[in-house]
């Protein structure tokens, strides 16, 4: 039989009836705007880092070094009473958890350890730098623009590329066919004050932005299991400070 087979719409909604989708468990992320008293908390961090290098006259806490990206500055942050852990980070973890699952469980620990943010950092990143595929320790991991001096569509128009990549933060991810796949943020200033929440194993990327001298300013972190601190099995315990635990 040749040409195009005609399929009868009847008889495509009684197979259709018959069918159901499966669709494999898998992971994601949390993309989350903050508010802004938890915007001003972060930009304190920041600011209170830059007052730390000013009055030591060095780059002190600088972490370029120690990361993978290519660009001209990194700084660690310190979480003032660990407002925003407790009052942000934390709460993030427990809605990953309830719209995926809890990632502790991969951890080989024997005892249940509440999450803690271990590190997190400032990067000040200027034009043609980039940060190159990587993954991060820990559990979760975390990003928040800042500032970005840039719009995606200006900095790709007039571009002679079917991949149109500057100015963009990149996921990558291997679908169920093995295949190499993406998820593109293209980044303009509609994402000031936007956290992405991952899987610190999920390959990541930021490409670069040009025809701009200011510099486009993040935040990066990671949490851990604090196992230095055991919690015991208890119920009262297990509901303390809204930690959320290893089951």
């Amino acid at each position: 039989m040749s040409g195009i087979l005609k399929i009868k719409n009847d008889r495509q909604q009684e197979v259709a009836k018959r069918c159901s989708c499966v669709l494999p468990s898998n992971v994601g992320w949390l993309q989350y705007k903050l508010n802004q008293e938890e915007l001003d908390h972060v930009w304190k961090c920041v600011d209170y880092s830059d007052t730390l290098r000013v009055a030591a006259g060095t780059k002190v806490n600088e972490m370029t070094s120690t990361l993978a990206g290519n660009i001209s500055a990194s700084y660690a942050l310190e979480d003032k009473n660990s407002w925003f852990f407790k009052n942000t980070l934390l709460h993030l973890t427990q809605v990953y958890a309830n719209q995926f699952r809890n990632n502790g469980w991969d951890v080989p620990v024997l005892k249940s350890h509440p999450y803690i943010l271990k590190d997190w950092w400032v990067n000040y990143q200027y034009q043609h730098e980039f940060n190159p595929v990587h993954t991060h320790g820990g559990v979760y991991s975390f990003v928040i623009w800042l500032k970005i001096p840039t719009e995606y569509e200006d900095q790709n128009k007039n571009i002679a590329t079917n991949s149109p990549l500057k100015s963009t933060f990149v996921f990558n991810y291997s679908n169920l066919l093995g295949e190499i796949k993406s998820y593109d943020y293209q980044l303009g200033k509609e994402f000031e004050g936007t956290l992405l929440f991952f899987p610190s194993k999920l390959n990541h990327q930021v490409y670069p932005f040009y025809n701009c001298d200011e510099d486009r300013i993040s935040i990066s972190g990671n949490i851990f299991l604090d196992e230095t601190y055991t919690v015991d099995d208890s119920e009262e315990s297990k509901n303390q400070g809204g930690v959320w635990l290893m089951p």
